[in-house]
């Protein structure tokens, strides 16, 4: 249900944003959506401070405020304090956690936008999300029917009656931040023309999202012989032991030293030909920028993520134990992964390449 709001009367905004890389990325097309319908407000974001290096270089906001997980009940009043000196108009929180949207209403934020199962009280705007119907649905994750991301913010925003917008991802690379991904570049021997092929490991959620370590090592020979590709392994800081064994493996390197921070991942995204990942954060890096996927989906549900397919082949098992949501199998198997091969990845990647050239990327805003 739409709610009338005087949206001339708001001055000042709160943004809370998503938590997670992916959910932060998939979240771009709303900020976008919500400048737009405020040119003159003034706009202050939350965000968590491993983030902060994403918006270099948007015009999005006035203030970026780094929000770490509150400590204790201390921790939480400081955020109140901070929220009440910004004298906010207006809330708007994309998270659907408790602590999200107490700041808000305990610091007295008039109007608090926000998604209200759990906290009703707390958000005075919004709506609940559809619930999905079947028990067994509900058991295996989420009580919420899923939706692309994009579409579940969309739809938290139509209640306030801002003007339409688009689902595209919006991010921005700095002149500084190409220069910077160059010459690291060429610091390992790989010359401004190479085509790149981007693996990433994504290891970050569980066990259940891994695919095979020897089976991206035997992908990253085929592009190298068969295509001209430069295989790079990309990693989290969790996750350098395993990209080096997939560099081991496919003979190509690994960019560990140093673990790219996520304004230079950014750039080496935008530049690849072909990234092969599975359900990951950097997968929507590379969709913001209209780079080719394959994207290797295992126990997650991809209606979470089904939005701006154009460049991306999705391969995913169709097994009665898919999507469990879990960090690890609870059977023991790993089928959802296990059961995808070197020669479907191949071939998806080929397909993609067979493509006429993605543009280079979102223009800076």
């Amino acid at each position: 249900m739409t709610r009338s709001v005087d949206l001339t009367r708001v001055r000042r905004i709160w943004l809370r944003a998503p938590n997670w890389l992916g959910d932060f990325v998939m979240a771009t097309a709303a900020f976008a959506r919500i400048r737009a319908a405020f040119p003159a407000a003034h706009i202050t974001v939350g965000i968590r401070p491993y983030l902060r290096p994403l918006l270099d270089g948007s015009r999005l906001f006035d203030a970026i405020a780094e929000t770490p997980r509150a400590k204790g009940v201390r921790g939480l009043w400081q955020q109140v304090a901070a929220m009440r000196a910004g004298r906010f108009d207006l809330a708007i929180v994309l998270p659907n956690s408790l602590a999200t949207g107490l700041v808000p209403f305990l610091a007295g934020v008039p109007l608090r936008l926000g998604y209200q199962q759990g906290r009703p009280l707390l958000m005075n705007l919004g709506r609940r999300a559809e619930r999905n119907r079947h028990w067994w649905q509900r058991r295996r994750g989420p009580s919420r029917k899923p939706e692309p991301m994009p579409h579940y913010y969309s739809a938290l925003l139509d209640v306030i009656g801002l003007p339409p917008g688009g689902m595209h991802p919006v991010l921005d690379v700095t002149d500084g931040q190409d220069r910077w991904v160059a010459e690291h570049l060429r610091s390992l021997g790989i010359g401004d023309g190479e085509r790149l092929l981007l693996l990433v490991v994504g290891a970050n959620f569980g066990a259940s999202k891994l695919w095979v370590p020897e089976r991206f090592g035997a992908v990253a020979k085929v592009f190298a012989q068969k295509h001209g590709l430069r295989p790079l392994v990309l990693v989290g800081p969790a996750e350098v032991e395993l990209g080096e064994r997939i560099a081991r493996e496919g003979d190509c390197l690994v960019l560990s030293r140093p673990v790219l921070p996520l304004d230079k991942l950014k750039a080496l995204v935008r530049r690849g030909a072909l990234m092969v990942t599975g359900d990951t954060g950097p997968r929507h890096l590379a969709v913001a920028f209209d780079r080719p996927v394959v994207c290797l989906i295992g126990p997650t549900d991809a209606n979470y993520t089904n939005y701006c397919l154009e460049h991306t082949e999705l391969i995913r098992k169709d097994l009665d134990c898919v999507p469990c949501q879990r960090k690890v199998c609870p059977l023991g198997h790993h089928r959802c992964m296990r059961d995808i091969t070197v020669d479907e990845v191949v071939a998806a990647g080929e397909r993609l390449l067979a493509r006429p050239a993605p543009a280079s990327g979102t223009p800076a805003r």
